[in-house]
């Protein structure tokens, strides 16, 4: 162990650590043996420096498969995303033929995938510009800008309202949706922001109207949403007094006193409306987590009034679970990178830059499958969604601890501290920054569009669970002994309406949408309708678990040169072939390959059937 841990740094620290807890015998305060101390001497390059990550210093991976995994993690800018894009954006840039996706690690070694998680997590953090931020790694308090307070007697975080509060008449007159109903080809941002603004220039007026310059305070533009909606006369003033209604979705003592404040303000002087006013209107209804949640949870429930309490709830349930996200200390160092703009305002206009309105209708539709819900009734539909996709976007960051062995004056000595996983994490239970044992919650966020990005596990993750709702590419850390364990790693992305799945169908129909005389209440259930009415199979494997397009479930494995594991990797791939062969279900080009090496052999295309078991429906 210590003459390859002098020639081959592994791993960072955590092989390092976890050798010399084996040669030590955990017993520190030993006296460490010459050939021991050199080791270490040798492999201080690898260390975690406690330092250099106070400081956002960039660390050397020391391990070509790390090295490798994070070049091709981080290639096209992923860690500056806070979701995954969606398969069909309503408008903006075409779909670019790099498609970002989330990987899927698997390892045979268990302190691999704690190593995987914070270094990626810390490489993530410190490319969205964490360091800049004037705060170390190590710092325990961190901005949260969307807070409810009372400072100076005066309430504080007001705008923060506009995040969310689902206003039922701005999710119906500013949906992208039916925007593109109407429009020939897919609109720029620009553009969409324009017929946006048409649609709702009528209900500002009616507003200004009602204004006047007595108004205490000038123009509270917090309050734009609700008054349109109390114009409107529906019932969403009702909802935000309820007991059961706003109130109650954030713990600050000072909520209930900005919820009073909303809807007194919603039926009273908002002042003399401002130039920028109808601007602000359209990032709302772009931006809005709370009013994209309403626009996508009514879209699986269609039946449901806009204005229906259990709707609002949900969505507000959803938006606040968004507050949490947007609070996290890397979302707020790559929001505010570069930017002067005030911090509620940025969220609002990221969110509708980065089409948050088509992440949403398609987190939505997968959601109602994996989570049973489809025949379920439609209010008791809505609170189940709103409360997974609150779940998921509530999660915090691990916390791994790192144990960093060092020789001080002839002794061993080991320095603990903790690394965060956020961006990439482990399959297993952890505990948050705050302490909580959180069980189960990292599947369901990984199988969500928002982070983690990268989930490392070891065989535990192999079998029985599904990974595919937002993942195609899956990594071997290390080979498996035979192609069945192949198989069942890579069976796990490619099941039900994967993601390879669906961003093949929105390539292939999703332009159907544009132009139609109506909008669809589910855009996905119509572009697996068109699709499936497509196919000429007469089973459902098409186009619910194959579709053919420019997307493929990908294996990607980070071999070292020149090691057995090339040879092994081509066995596997042949051994794989010939499992799926004889259970009808091969892939084509492995298919061809094997096939024609069998028929260069003399063997007749009806000998080879005679090997094929049918097992289709």
């Amino acid at each position: 162990v210590i003459e390859y841990w002098k020639s081959a740094p592994y791993l960072l620290n955590f092989m390092r650590e976890y050798a010399l807890k084996r040669i030590m015998k955990d017993k520190a305060g030993a006296k460490p043996s010459a050939a021991l101390v050199s080791a270490m001497a040798a492999a201080k390059s690898a260390c975690l420096d406690h330092e250099k990550l106070k400081a956002y210093a960039p660390i050397e991976p020391a391990n070509g498969r790390m090295r490798a995994v994070m070049d091709d993690v981080f290639r096209d800018g992923l860690e500056q995303n806070l979701w995954i894009p969606p398969a069909l954006p309503y408008y903006g840039e075409p779909p670019s033929e790099a498609r970002p996706t989330k990987a899927l690690i698997f390892s045979s070694w268990s302190m691999v995938p704690d190593a995987i998680a914070a270094t990626l997590s810390y490489e993530a953090e410190r490319r969205m510009g964490a360091g800049e931020t004037g705060r170390g790694y190590f710092d325990q308090k961190r901005p949260r800008p969307l807070q409810f307070r009372i400072a100076d007697g005066r309430l504080a975080g007001l705008r923060a309202l506009l995040l969310i509060y689902p206003s039922p008449a701005l999710a119906e007159l500013g949906d992208p949706l039916a925007v593109i109903t109407g429009a020939s080809e897919r609109l720029s941002y620009a553009d969409m922001r324009s017929k946006v603004a048409e649609r709702l220039k009528g209900k500002l007026a009616d507003l200004d109207a009602r204004g006047s310059d007595d108004a205490d305070g000038g123009f509270q533009d917090w309050a734009l949403p609700a008054a349109i909606d109390a114009m409107a006369n529906n019932d969403a003033l009702r909802w935000i007094g309820a007991s059961d209604g706003m109130g109650g979705l954030a713990s600050e003592d000072a909520f209930k006193d900005h919820v009073a404040a909303l809807k007194t303000a919603a039926v009273g002087d908002l002042g003399t409306v401002s130039a920028d006013a109808l601007d602000l209107l359209v990032d709302v209804a772009l931006g809005s987590p709370a009013i994209c949640a309403l626009r996508a949870l009514r879209r699986v429930a269609p039946d449901l009034s806009w204005d229906d309490p259990s709707l609002l709830s949900a969505a507000a349930n959803v938006a606040s679970g968004f507050r949490t996200l947007f609070n996290q200390h890397e979302a707020v160092a790559v929001l505010r990178r570069g930017e002067e703009d005030r911090y509620w305002h940025r969220v609002l206009t990221f969110s509708a830059e980065q089409n948050l309105q088509a992440v949403l209708d398609e987190y939505a539709h997968y959601l109602l499958d994996a989570q049973g819900l489809s025949a379920a009734p439609a209010r008791e539909r809505v609170i189940g969604l709103g409360k997974a996709m609150a779940d998921a976007l509530s999660i915090r960051p691990s916390q791994i601890d790192v144990d960093n062995p060092t020789i001080t004056e002839g002794r061993l000595q080991v320095d603990k501290f903790q690394m965060r996983g956020r961006f990439a994490m482990r399959l297993a239970e952890y505990k948050d920054e705050e302490g909580a044992v959180r069980l189960g919650t990292v599947r369901e966020a990984f199988n969500s569009p928002f982070r983690p990005f990268v989930l490392a596990t070891t065989s535990v993750g192999q079998e029985g669970l599904d990974f595919h709702p937002y993942c195609y590419r899956v990594y071997h850390w290390n080979l498996p002994g035979n192609p069945v364990d192949l198989e069942q790693r890579e069976g796990r992305v490619h099941r039900f309406k994967g993601h390879a799945v669906r961003l093949n169908v929105a390539h292939n129909h999703g332009g159907e949408l544009w132009g139609q005389a109506a909008a669809s209440a589910d855009p996905w259930a119509q572009m697996f309708a068109s699709a499936r009415a497509a196919t000429v199979s007469d089973t459902d494997l098409a186009p619910y678990w194959l579709c053919e397009g420019p997307v493929k479930v990908e294996r990607r494995v980070p071999i070292l040169p020149f090691s057995r594991e090339t040879q092994r990797l081509e066995w596997l791939k042949r051994s794989l072939t010939v499992y799926r062969l004889a259970f009808g279900q091969p892939r084509q080009d492995d298919l061809l390959d094997y096939l024609g090496g069998l028929l260069e052999r003399d063997m007749t295309m009806a000998e080879l059937e005679a090997l094929q078991i049918r097992l289709q429906p």
